[in-house]
This record gives C-alpha cells, structure tokens and sequence, in this order.
C-alpha cells in the first residue's frame, strides 16, 4: 500500500496550546496595573491567540478525519493503515469502565504534561457517559478531553483579549 499522509492530532494540539499559554500569559501582563507593558504586547498576544485558535480547528479536523466514521467506499488498506496509526501513536483509549478509563488517562504520557488530574478528571466525568451515546465511541474520550481542554483555554484567551482591548483604548 502506498504510504499515506499522516494526519495527526496531537502536534496540532501541542503547537495550540503552546501558542494559547503564551496568549493568555501576555493578556494577562497587559493586564495587570502593576506592569509596564506595550502595545506590542498586546498586539503579539493577540496573534498568538489568533494562531492558536487556527492549530485547534486543524486539531479538531485532523481528529474528525481520524477517528470519524469512514466512507463506504474506503479500501481494506486504509482501514488496516488507520488502526495501525492509532494504535501507533496511541491515540485511542482500551477502557470500558469509568475507574479504567481514568486510571488509562491519568497514566497517559501526553495529557499529564498538558492537564492536571483534577483537570482530567473533571473533563473525564463530564465526557464519560455521552460519549457512549449515538455514534460516539469511548475510545475517542481521550481525543475529546484533550480537544475540551484546547477549548477552554481558547476562549479563556478570547475573555482576556476583549478585556485587553477595553484597557487598550483607555489607554
């Protein structure tokens, strides 16, 4: 089989988080009264926002083009390519069970650098159940704990560019 393109998620995510925490960092500079900081602060933390909300919505992409459902008339070969990729980069999680699930994510390699176990287990309570419902997988909870976390801090950095914005004018 000819290689594929290798999609993957979680460079996206790294280059958007790392772009989001540096976004929201120099909102936050900007914002408190007790520092000196330029406009060209506020200019870059708002390009840094702008190009982390860009990485995510390739993130979201790239998990949809994964970990979606595949068309009818997708090969044998790209079906076996996609699960050997999964598993591979370890995408998916093997859990059936609420205390395995969070067990299997805390332990994950990759979201213990990017979250707090309070965080994943917040996000994993409040994902547990319906991800189970309609077409949704449980194996697909890893990528949405990681794609809610990209979220929140995305319009975290989206409060804090508006509020940015309103000093900015006074200024």
């Amino acid at each position: 089989m000819p290689k594929e393109q290798e999609v993957h998620i979680f460079p996206k995510v790294q280059k958007s988080l790392a772009t989001l925490n540096e976004s929201i960092r120099l909102f936050e500079d900007f914002l408190r009264e007790d520092t000196a900081t330029s406009l060209a602060d506020y200019y870059r933390a708002r390009s840094l926002a702008k190009e982390g909300g860009l990485a995510f919505r390739e993130a979201v992409e790239n998990a949809k083009k994964l970990l979606g459902s595949l068309p009818d008339y997708a090969t044998e070969g790209y079906r076996e390519w996609r699960k050997e990729f999964l598993e591979k980069h370890r995408i998916l999680a093997h859990c059936r069970e609420l205390e395995a699930c969070r067990h299997e994510l805390r332990e994950d390699g990759f979201l213990d650098q990017i979250m707090t176990l309070e965080e994943i287990d917040a996000l994993l309570n409040l994902h547990f159940h319906s991800q189970q419902e309609g077409q949704r997988k449980l194996e697909n909870i890893k990528v949405r704990v990681v794609l809610d976390k990209l979220s929140e801090m995305l319009i975290h950095a989206r409060e804090l560019q508006k509020q940015a914005l309103v000093k900015q004018r006074g200024l």
